[in-house]
């Protein structure tokens, strides 16, 4: 399954259009708020909320979802960009690889991979996922989100250009997987 998590380029705070297979969803950053909280919205209907957490250096954030599910998101590794995603008895990964392309697993399984563009104009991210057929894909949405919150808030310039990771990996970007 293909999913797009687009930002608008000129807003005053961070809003995303996202579309899936399953219908289109939009994120919205509260305006002067302590610490990140962003919504993930199905129409007018709050899907998960994602609340920063304090940190000095390893970002922390709680995705809370509409049924009342809670995940703990933390970086494991701040040098090789590990993080991981806990909570319902479920373990995510999410490694940031060289370049601008992550991965996703559901313990030791690969359920999705993103990139995110190169250029952008304003504050225009784009992040083009590949999951699988089986992915939870609230939590998949709230992944994205969140790199975007910890990498690229602030970025206002007209034009950006990011070069990507250029440090170790944890683990090697598999060019050969494909989604289920």
């Amino acid at each position: 399954m293909d999913i797009v998590v687009e930002q608008r380029k000129f807003t005053l705070r961070s809003e995303f259009d996202i579309s899936t297979p399953l219908g289109n969803f939009r994120a919205e950053k509260q305006l002067l708020s302590l610490g990140d909280k962003i919504q993930l919205l199905a129409g007018n209907a709050v899907i998960a909320r994602i609340k920063s957490r304090f940190f000095v250096f390893r970002p922390k954030y709680d995705f809370e979802l509409s049924d009342g599910t809670v995940y703990r998101f933390r970086c494991t590794k701040a040098w090789k960009r590990v993080f991981a995603r806990e909570g319902n008895g479920k373990c995510y990964w999410l490694y940031e690889h060289k370049g601008v392309r992550y991965s996703i697993f559901d313990g030791d399984r690969q359920i999705a991979a993103f990139t995110k563009n190169r250029i952008k104009i304003g504050k225009g991210d784009r992040y083009e996922l590949r999951a699988n057929s089986d992915a939870n894909i609230t939590v998949i949405i709230c992944l994205v989100l969140t790199v975007d919150v910890t990498e690229n808030e602030g970025d206002q310039e007209s034009v950006t250009v990011d070069l990507g990771r250029i440090g170790p990996e944890e683990r090697k970007f598999d060019e050969s997987w494909e989604p289920d």
